[in-house]
């Protein structure tokens, strides 16, 4: 009778409503109970309590006081960890159907069914995609989710690829092509096959989009210059403005580069084959001619045409840099114009690195990490691959080719997809600012340095090129690294504006379609001033989705590696191997560094590091460690590590410092 009395109801409510009432984010032990991280405090979330909701959940909680504690109850849900999550099938001992969500911190089973149309028959450890039906704080009674999407079998070698995919809703095949192809467009071309350019990729590459042919400009027998002429893949010759294939590629926006294969953006009888400026194969082009000095300044405004091509050579980065690096018994060209061709491209290029040297910025020279890996996917090596000459030759050539693209478009149109970068995120100028001057002034520079790195210099692209050449002789990569911390992300706009990471005043890219959506409508935009045709300003939308897309490819990178790494170095823990590592971030809980041997990332907790929790300290402002009052590390060391565990389910690997 009491358990139904509507008065004493009201009195627990009234009572529950005179409690203190919080929101916070709930964050779980290895323990049955929890904790509620809030602005400013945490509370302690009892184990009973603990079983209404799941690390990550956003809630709202009364506090009670239990003796002289404070702890949570939770109340109401405001925003549930899981909707869609990947997980592990698992059956309990009475062979119900669970699934384990595939989370660091969440090890609770959930219960589950099958959505009815899914006809694969469930295994234990199977990897499927699944939906959070039920929650206890929406007056239910227990977790529940469905199973709405079966990935691969738990013992599949492609997990890591199959199921980072899943978990990042992109597909792990490529367009759907069409029943045949013919030339959409009704540009003029121009035909340019008896120029003699030449392709240069990587050895297994298919969908080759660029082209190169180069002599020089003489005047009465002497050279005063350079003509550049880049010919790039047309696949928007082929694809109409309202095919599946255009929307398809709208939504996908790139070719997503995984480790062992990639899934083009494109149908790979377009990208692969028909678009391909394959070796002895005439290909409609979209093509700039580019004229510069021989100091490598441009000298004319570019002129594109619409044109039929033919590269005469297919040729390979690491062939081309050893024959450019005079390597003994290396690959020759097989005929004199493909090795005039290669010549002039390499001193044209070395031409091109020394002016962007001056007048702009260069990449700072790091490695690119290549899996090797067997048929079954496993890894059978890791290279670390620095990037050679052959290399540099296309990158210039694109490089100048996109500045060209941004110029034209910006004067025919004013309008296009433009690469751009803001430099430092204004709320950090200041913060910037004070750090240049606390670690590059001293007594006699002070002063200049003040205004040589005053805000509203550091605002402006010259301000910010001088400063970054300023730091550029400096050993190591502390500066670089810090700084970083207070720059804003790059974006794509539809209007003209710097790229202040590159140091240049426009930058819109067109050179890689058959990879990339937004040189696609850059491409109609150039065709569309060459025909005189109507065009678009490209939308919002597009520019949003670009943005997004371009997040969401580097995470499956991201994800897929550090997945492939930790089965790289699951059997190799028990050695305790060393490595040499650069830090990339300091935390109050430890370190994340970089293996510099392969690429992998690695935890370092801070008990590895100093046996007194009570004696570390974070500076947040340098990034920095510091032990008993002295920095010990500090984000872009170098430091000697040692292996001691890797665990595959979290994606974690962990070492220590090495004696």
């Amino acid at each position: 009778m009491l358990q139904n009395n509507p008065l004493l109801s009201q009195l627990k409510q009234q009572l529950r409503d005179s409690k203190p009432h919080v929101e916070g984010v709930v964050k779980g032990s290895d323990k049955a109970y929890g904790f509620l991280e809030c602005d400013k405090k945490s509370y302690f979330i009892p184990p009973p309590a603990m079983k209404k909701v799941m690390h990550g959940d956003k809630i709202k909680a009364v506090i009670d006081t239990v003796g002289d504690k404070e702890q949570a109850e939770p109340d109401e849900l405001i925003e549930p960890m899981l909707t869609r999550f990947i997980a592990k099938v698992r059956f309990n001992k009475d062979k119900k159907l669970q699934v384990l969500a595939d989370h660091p911190q969440i090890n609770q089973p959930i219960g589950a069914n099958k959505l009815k149309t899914l006809q694969t028959e469930l295994q234990e450890g199977d990897w499927v995609v699944a939906v959070l039906k039920t929650h206890p704080l929406r007056d239910d009674r227990f977790f529940y989710a469905q199973i709405t999407e079966f990935i691969c079998r738990g013992d599949d070698e492609f997990a890591p690829w199959w199921v980072t995919l899943a978990r990042h809703q992109q597909s792990r095949y490529p367009v759907r092509g069409a029943d045949s192809y013919s030339l959409q467009d009704e540009q003029t071309r121009e035909d340019l096959t008896a120029l003699h350019f030449v392709t240069i990729d990587s050895e297994s590459t298919q969908d080759m989009d660029d082209a190169l042919y180069i002599e020089a400009v003489e005047q009465n027998g002497v050279q005063t210059g350079w003509k550049l002429v880049v010919a790039i893949a047309d696949p928007t010759a082929y694809i109409g403005m309202d095919s599946q294939i255009e929307k398809d590629a709208r939504q996908r926006c790139f070719t997503n580069y995984l480790p062992g294969f990639n899934i083009p953006m494109l149908p790979r009888e377009l990208s692969d084959e028909r678009c391909s400026l394959m070796e002895n194969q005439t290909r409609p082009a979209l093509v700039c001619y580019i004229e510069t000095d021989l100091q490598g300044e441009i000298c004319a405004k570019p002129h594109f045409v619409c044109a039929y091509v033919q590269s005469k050579a297919k040729l390979a980065y690491h062939t081309v840099s050893a024959y450019l690096e005079q390597q003994l018994d290396s690959w020759r060209p097989s005929d004199a114009l493909t090795e005039r061709q290669i010549q002039q491209l390499h001193q044209f290029t070395l031409t091109r690195i020394q002016w962007r040297q001056t007048h702009s910025l260069l990449f700072k020279e790091k490695p690119d990490y290549t899996f090797v890996l067997a048929e079954n996917g496993k890894v059978q090596a890791i290279k670390a691959e620095h990037r050679r000459i052959a290399n540099q030759i296309v990158e210039e050539a694109m490089i100048l080719a996109n500045i060209c693209a941004a110029q034209y478009l910006d004067e025919k149109l004013q309008c296009g997809i433009f690469n751009t970068h803001a430099g430092f995120d204004k709320k950090y100028l200041d913060a910037a600012h004070n750090f240049l001057l606390a670690n590059l002034a001293n007594d006699e520079n002070r002063a200049q340095l003040t205004q040589r790195y005053a805000v509203e210099n550091l605002a402006t692209l010259s301000g910010y090129c001088r400063m970054r050449h300023d730091i550029e002789p400096i050993e190591g990569d502390y500066l670089e690294l810090r700084l970083r911390r207070f720059l804003t992300f790059a974006e794509f706009k539809a209007q003209s504006a710097p790229h202040f990471g590159l140091g240049l005043p426009a930058y819109a890219t067109w050179t890689s379609p058959i990879r990339k959506y937004s040189d696609m409508v850059n491409h109609r935009l150039i065709k569309a001033t060459l025909s005189g045709q109507p065009y678009e300003k490209p939308s919002e939308a597009v520019l949003q989705r670009l943005q997004e897309a371009r997040r969401q490819n580097r995470l499956v990178e991201r994800d897929v590696a550090d997945w492939l790494y930790c089965r790289y170095l699951a059997d190799k823990a028990a050695q305790q191997p060393e490595f040499e590592a650069q830090v990339l971030d300091v935390m109050r809980g430890g370190l994340r560094v970089q293996l510099l041997e392969n690429g992998a990332s690695m935890f370092i907790p801070a008990s590895a590091l100093h046996n007194n929790k009570e004696e570390i300290q974070l500076n947040a402002d340098e990034i920095a460690l510091y032990i008993k009052g002295e920095r010990r590390y500090k984000i872009g060391d170098i430091i000697a590590v040692r292996l001691t565990e890797v665990r595959e389910d979290t994606r974690s690997i962990i070492g220590t410092i090495a004696a």
